[in-house]
Parts: C-alpha cells; sequence; structure tokens
C-alpha cells in the first residue's frame, strides 16, 4: 500500500503533463552559428593586439615618451595580454567590441 502511494507520487512528476506546456518562443533569425577554431583564434589574437593598444594608450598618459615595448618582459603585462587571449576566444566579437569601447575612452 505504501509503496503504491510512493510510487503515484513519484510517477507524477516523471511523467510529462501535457496540459502545461512551456510556450517559449525562439526567434531562430537572431540565432548565430557557433565560431569556428580560426575565428576564435582570430579573435584571440586581436583580443591581444587591441589589449597592447589600450595599454600603450594608458601609458601614454602617464608616461608620454614611454613605449608598450619595454613592459614586454613584464608578469603581469603578459598575465594581462593573455587574459585578454582567453576572453577574445570565449567572448569573441563582444570582448573586442568592450575593448574597444575602452581604447575609445582614453583617445
Amino acid at each position: 500500500m505504501i509503496s503504491k502511494v510512493i510510487n503515484s507520487r513519484y510517477l507524477q512528476y516523471m511523467v510529462p503533463n501535457k496540459k502545461n506546456r512551456s510556450e517559449i518562443n525562439i526567434d531562430e533569425d537572431s540565432l548565430t552559428d557557433e565560431p569556428s577554431i580560426a575565428h576564435r583564434f582570430f579573435y584571440s589574437v586581436y583580443a591581444i593586439i587591441l589589449g597592447i593598444v589600450l595599454v600603450q594608450v594608458i601609458f601614454f598618459i602617464f608616461n608620454p615618451t614611454g613605449s608598450v615595448i619595454l613592459l614586454f618582459d613584464n608578469i603581469l603585462f603578459l598575465a594581462f595580454l593573455a587574459v585578454c587571449a582567453i576572453l577574445g576566444w570565449f567572448s569573441g566579437v563582444n570582448f573586442i567590441a568592450r575593448l574597444k569601447n575602452e581604447i575609445g575612452k582614453f583617445w
């Protein structure tokens, strides 16, 4: 008797109820394809280049005669470029647009 009650309670959650269907509408025109490995690599390299430009622009604000080339042996700068590469790989166009926006604020 108890097992029938327990089984009926579990079955009501396991069997889908056709009366309570969700009406989620997805606009298939706004969906984009997943970027290929080549596109992800391009976004990663482009994010590194824009990261270098961003640091150079910030560097010109505080030290107008300096160059970002002096920072290539700095571990923090290389870590920043690695983060830019990773975010460029995963976020792609959104992160690149964000970097361009940040460069535009300082420029």
